[in-house]
């Protein structure tokens, strides 16, 4: 940026419970990232929260992206939590002047449940699956989101609430471990709920596809070797009798 910008936090904005406490602590300013210190209080065994932050640049329509630390879905409460903004990969290097930020936060509650999506550890490219799962309603348009990481690999969107749909990860898909799905109502960001990570394989692995090829070459190489057929394979005769000969 070419101005240290100027941050204003404005407030953080909590859906309240007698067991519950938010205060920032402390606020750090880089030339590329702003990072907020807070605790979050909650007496309540293994309740999470969802913690987003928002930016007067959309005059705080949309969360802001290029988050990492102690914000999203499921955030579990605690002391020294911290939220890291890369401010400057969002805002763009030549923003210049004031933003304001305000953090907003409410008990996790997914509006949607997955019903044993957990149980299968991998998926297979081009083979389709089902996922099933129950709550929302009728009216929810959803989009299914294909992470790995953090990082977006491809999107189902536009799909009913019929509470299952089949799934056929193509092929661009590549093979590893840490998949997961993002899937939120394509009308209300705030509602979102993500799966258990899982594995994605090939649909025939790389050696069964080589067994075929040898396999034919040792065929070509014994109907094209003469007449005498597998009795070419044998080793030749000794270099002496070649010289005696």
């Amino acid at each position: 940026m070419k101005q240290l910008l100027f941050l204003l936090l404005i407030g953080a904005s909590f859906v309240q419970s007698r067991a519950q406490e938010f205060s920032i602590k402390t606020v750090e300013l880089t030339a590329d990232q702003i990072v907020l210190h807070y605790d979050l209080i909650d007496s309540t065994k293994n309740r999470t929260y969802t913690i987003f932050v928002y930016t007067s640049k959309d005059n705080f329509l949309a969360p802001i992206t290029k988050l990492s630390g102690d914000a999203g879905l499921e955030v579990k409460p605690g002391i020294n939590k911290r939220i890291v903004w890369n401010s400057k990969e969002e805002l763009g290097n030549a923003f210049e002047g004031d933003v304001e930020l305000e953090v907003r936060g409410r008990v996790y509650i997914p509006f949607i449940r997955f019903d044993s999506f957990d149980k299968v550890t991998s998926r297979k490219r081009g083979m389709p699956f089902i996922v099933k799962w129950s709550g929302g309603t009728r009216q929810n348009i959803l989009n299914f989101e294909l992470y790995k990481g953090g990082k977006l690999v491809y999107t189902f969107p536009n799909i009913g609430n019929n509470y299952e749909y089949k799934v056929v990860l193509p092929t661009t898909v590549k093979p590893g471990k840490g998949y997961f799905f993002k899937i939120s109502d394509s009308k209300d960001k705030d509602q979102v709920v993500l799966t258990s990570t899982f594995g994605v394989k090939r649909k025939v692995p790389l050696l069964l596809k080589a067994i075929p090829v040898v396999a034919v070459g040792g065929l070509v190489y014994l109907f094209t070797s003469g007449k005498k057929g597998v009795s070419d394979l044998d080793p030749p005769p000794p270099i002496e009798q070649q010289q005696h000969n």
